[in-house]
């Protein structure tokens, strides 16, 4: 750890280029830190710091900017910080207020943290193989389609389609989704759902086909992919230029990607440029997990390592809190 006053120098050193974006003058050091040093004494620890890799100069007459290793050390040592009042009061607001289906509610959680932070933000909504089944619905398509619809305790609200072997009736549909709904309604998603063997051999087999068929969509529904929902990317051409807006999006867009990106511990996670595989990107995330149903989902935001890390990992931490509270209150 660097020792107190090269520490405090570093600090305003990341926070004055946070603020202006602009490489930082010794001056601007001084005024910003709370050392009553000289400014010459703040060139030599800026020089130092530069031959540490904390700091570069683009120029031999300018000021410095920080690094990535700047950035990480701010951010474990020196970043914590409180949301304003007003700000807590907004978003304890929104989740008191909010009732709308999970991914309704997800998609509207995004667009918060957006609001908030004045970054793009990502919230990944948790799995569904744990959540027990609530109701399920099935809908008959055509005569050898049907559509099956799972709300689960937790909130959400699956929708999978599946095919028939044969042609069937309405009645038979509502007969198998009566009879899959005896066993799947109360129990996990994810468990072994559907008719026992017995059951089905005394069906006709039109209603056994489409019993099959809907468990079959109930375990579908279970694995399927993990909804992503991506709010604030107009926000992307005010904080960086267009090739690496460009490169951001393409990240975004593999969802895949994107779940490893926002994959982080209990706390808030902070990863910085080669922390996500991305050394060559101007790009930082802040996420955090929740809890929903012992299923595990995400939220952060996205942006250059020049980002406002007090405001962003308090509001990522205040937002997944409160959404977590939210879900669990659902299930109760």
């Amino acid at each position: 750890m660097l020792e107190d006053r090269r520490s405090e120098i570093l600090r305003a050193l990341v926070e004055e280029h946070i603020r202006t974006g602009e490489p930082v003058s010794s001056r601007a050091v001084v005024e910003r830190s709370r050392l009553s040093v000289s400014s010459a004494t703040v060139r030599n620890d800026l020089a130092a710091l530069e031959q540490e890799g904390y700091a570069v100069q683009p120029h031999t007459s300018a000021g410095r900017v920080p690094t990535a290793n700047a950035y990480r050390y701010y951010v474990d040592h020196l970043g914590r910080g409180r949301l304003l009042h007003t700000t807590q009061e907004k978003i304890h607001r929104f989740f008191e207020g909010v009732h709308l289906e999970l991914s309704k509610l997800l998609k509207a959680t995004s667009d918060l943290l957006v609001e908030i932070t004045d970054l793009p933000a990502v919230v990944v909504a948790p799995g569904v193989a744990l959540n027990r089944v609530r109701a399920l619905h099935v809908v008959q398509v055509t005569a050898d389609q049907i559509l099956v619809v799972v709300v689960t305790e937790g909130g959400r609200v699956l929708q999978q389609r599946g095919r028939v072997r044969v042609a069937v009736t309405p009645s038979e549909v509502e007969e198998a989704q009566r009879l899959v709904a005896e066993t799947a309604v109360g129990e996990e998603l994810g468990g072994a759902l559907g008719v026992d063997e017995a059951g089905l051999g005394e069906l006709d087999e039109p209603t056994k086909e489409a019993a099959l068929t809907i468990t079959d969509c109930l375990h579908l529904a279970a694995a399927g992919g993990t909804e992503v929902f991506v709010g604030g990317t107009q926000k992307m051409g005010s904080v960086w230029d267009l090739s690496t807006v460009q490169r951001v999006l393409d990240i975004l867009e593999r969802e895949a990607e994107v779940m490893t990106m926002l994959a982080g511990v209990s706390g808030a996670s902070v990863q910085l440029g080669a922390d996500l595989d991305a050394d060559d990107i101007d790009l930082a995330v802040v996420s955090k997990t929740y809890d929903a149903s012992g299923e595990a989902g995400s939220v952060g935001v996205v942006g250059p390592m020049r980002m406002n890390y007090k405001k962003a990992v308090s509001a990522v931490e205040e937002v997944s809190r409160e959404l977590e509270e939210q879900i669990g209150s659902r299930s109760e």
